[in-house]
């Protein structure tokens, strides 16, 4: 296909994670075909550090005039072919979704959580799965302060959430693209045309050469410290654990990282530690140290790259059967699923591992295999630029499943 120039749009949140790496990853990936630019804004510069900041983030979360001109002036100057929005919410706010509109600019929309249904993004309430405000009635954010624990925050989220449909960006949008099938079926309820979303999932370049087997090493959890990656029902499993003197290792920063470590002590958990975080370059000496890897989360994870790089070290996820993870983990093959909110039930796995580590071995020479073979980079280049072509193809605005 011949080569697009394309503005890649994302907003930081306060805590850099998944959504951030794969923004890295999608400029780095398609620069030797396209011309990446990337147009980024934060939660952090939303908010601001002088008096007058703060109570000046609602109105521009509601409207950002400064984003508006912003892209505006890109577009007149650089003529894109089209936009990618891996999130605009709410440093950026609708003023992109106006922009793109206004300019008849084909826009690609990333789905990297369900923020369009969701106060929180995730689906969750308080640690408990709920989906009150699916159809677009954010009336159960406000009243139960589902967001951060404030019910005027989650208001005005949810109010915000209620612009972003009123702009009409559920039909503007050209093509959204979905990581996984349970993602885009959700989308398609929440009033997505599901035509329009392709399921595309990450892709990861596998570590070369991958760390040999440590069958008799410790359990690693890395990612980040946050309600929503089911850290405390990890604590409550490992204390049924037998570790025989084997460490669960934690190794990730995040809002949660204070609590855990109270709740650690009060539980009077050993043969653990909490590593902080963990510079990318020094991941391979954390997988060396380890014999498997856990992903306890509690939400549908529309594709974290955690169980990516867990098969590209060679080793074997256990998780719970919860989105990109259920669809794509072969239970027994390549990890072990467990079902969700179970401590007993994850606990149960970790020991099947520790007790038998001939079979996480076996599994993670499978899930190495999967990772070169079906999550590779030229795979994804493949299904992207046919994302792009049909959202290009003047002879339709309804683009097909690629």
């Amino acid at each position: 296909m011949p080569k697009l120039r394309i503005l890649q749009i994302f907003n930081r949140y306060l805590q850099p994670g998944g959504e951030e790496r794969f923004a890295e990853l999608f400029a780095s990936a398609l620069s030797g075909q396209h011309v990446v630019e990337n147009y980024i804004g934060s939660t952090r510069s939303l908010l601001g550090s002088g008096t007058f900041s703060r109570p000046l983030a609602p109105f521009l979360a509601w409207h950002h005039p400064r984003v508006e001109r912003d892209l505006q002036n890109l577009q007149k100057n650089q003529r894109f072919d089209l936009w990618v929005v891996q999130n605009s919410l709410p440093g950026l706010s609708p003023a992109v979704y106006q922009a793109a509109h206004a300019l008849n600019v084909p826009m690609i929309h990333y789905l990297h959580s369900f923020r369009l249904s969701c106060a929180n993004g995730f689906f969750l309430n308080h640690g408990t799965p709920c989906e009150r405000c699916l159809h677009g009635n954010f009336w159960p954010a406000f009243q139960t302060a589902c967001w951060r624990d404030n019910r005027w925050v989650s208001g005005w989220m949810g109010l915000l959430l209620r612009r972003v449909r009123a702009l009409g960006t559920f039909r503007n949008v050209r093509a959204w693209v979905a990581l996984n099938e349970q993602q885009k079926k959700k989308h398609g309820e929440m009033g997505i045309p599901e035509s329009r979303i392709h399921v595309i999932p990450h892709f990861y370049e596998a570590a070369s050469p991958s760390p040999d087997p440590s069958p008799s090493g410790d359990i690693l959890f890395l990612g980040r410290l946050s309600p929503e990656k089911g850290l405390g029902l990890l604590l409550q499993a490992w204390k049924l654990v037998r570790s025989r003197g084997r460490k669960l290792r934690i190794a990730g920063a995040g809002p949660e990282e204070a609590s855990l470590k109270t709740m650690a002590a009060a539980m009077g958990l050993r043969d653990m530690e909490f590593l902080g975080f963990v510079p990318r370059e020094n991941h391979p000496e954390l997988w060396r140290r380890s014999a498997f890897a856990v992903i306890p989360s509690i939400w549908h994870e529309p594709f974290p790259l955690s169980f990516l790089e867990t098969w590209s070290y060679q080793r074997a996820p256990i998780a719970t059967r919860l989105g990109a993870m259920a669809e794509n983990i072969v239970d027994g093959k390549d990890g072990l699923l467990v079902e969700p909110f179970s401590a007993p039930a994850l606990a149960a796995a970790i020991q099947s591992l520790l007790d038998h580590p001939d079979l996480a071995t076996r599994m993670g020479l499978a899930g190495r295999t999967k990772v070169l073979t079906h999550f590779h980079r030229d795979l994804w280049l493949s299904r992207i630029n046919a994302v792009f072509s049909s959202v290009l193809d003047p002879s339709s605005r309804h683009p097909s499943r690629a």
